[in-house]
């Protein structure tokens, strides 16, 4: 008599593997597609009508430094100017754009996500939100810097070549014209690169991740990492003051050290793995590094 094995049904699978429940159509994608795409541009829309109740409080925010500036350079009350009659109009506009996406952006990309993360395993869901959550958390550090620390000192000294030159009935007097779409655009400018500059980090230790840099090539370029965090410095800084200069140069050649420790501590955690699978295979797994 033949006994017959019973089908387990009980079959381990890999919990890294995505949810096969999960798993849709090319058009149950484009439909979840769709109903993301909808949902954020609606979550967008809401907070561009309420933007638009706050924008003088984000114009005041936004410029407030410069007006500090003004008055410390030139010694009175600034005023801006427009040179049409539809200019106010659009600055505010884009105010109210802008803050809707600033505020907005943690709830679209929570849309993303929910499109995105059916698809991936354990170990990429892991990653793309370390690298979601730390990009956030460095621009907004790096903007933040940027307003607290630069955006003061720098247009300090480009107010103060508001001067007379001559004497006498010759003489010339430099006075700025300040215009609102000008000083936002430049507040944004500077927000936006001092911002990118902070992402060094993250896109060295993703580099990192994806075995492209190592630690070893990041410390032996340490050397030129602190001429060109301060020719950086020195760009996104229009002052010749070396303290305005230092505070952005310094913070650079800072994030780069601890972008080195953390591809460090991404390639050691990579050893450690590959140490534990070579025990149980046998196998020549870890790379010898070079001299």
């Amino acid at each position: 008599m033949s006994t017959e094995t019973a089908p387990n049904t009980e079959q381990e699978q890999d919990p890294n593997a995505p949810n096969d429940e999960a798993r849709m159509s090319f058009l149950e994608h484009l439909s979840e597609l769709r109903f993301r795409l909808r949902n954020a541009a609606l979550i967008f829309l809401g907070f561009v009508i309420v933007s638009f109740f706050l924008f003088r409080k984000y114009f005041d925010i936004l410029t407030l430094p410069a007006r500090e500036a003004y008055q410390k350079a030139l010694g009175h009350a600034v005023k801006f100017h427009f040179k049409s009659p539809t200019e106010p109009f659009w600055v505010y506009t884009k105010l109210a754009m802008y803050g809707a996406l600033l505020i907005s952006s943690p709830f679209i990309i929570w849309e993303v996500w929910k499109f995105v993360a059916p698809g991936l395993y354990r170990k990429e869901k892991r990653m793309v939100l370390v690298v979601t959550i730390a990009t956030g958390v460095c621009f907004i550090g790096g903007a933040v810097f940027g307003y607290m620390f630069l955006s003061k000192p720098a247009l300090t000294y480009l107010f103060s070549f508001a001067e007379t030159i001559g004497v006498g009935p010759t003489s010339v007097e430099i006075e700025p014209t300040i215009m609102m779409d000008e000083m936002v655009g430049f507040m944004v400018s500077m927000l936006l690169g001092t911002g990118l500059a902070f992402e060094l980090p993250v896109i060295l230790g993703v580099m990192g991740w994806m075995g492209l840099i190592t630690a070893r090539a990041l410390w032996r370029f340490n050397r030129f990492a602190l001429i060109l965090s301060a020719v950086v410095g020195g760009i996104i800084t229009p002052s010749p003051d070396v303290l305005s200069q230092l505070l952005m140069a310094g913070p650079l050649f800072g994030l780069f050290n601890l972008s080195i420790l953390i591809v460090w501590m991404i390639e050691r955690a990579r050893k450690k793995k590959l140490e534990a699978l070579e025990k149980e295979t046998g196998a020549d797994l870890v790379p010898t590094p070079p001299e």
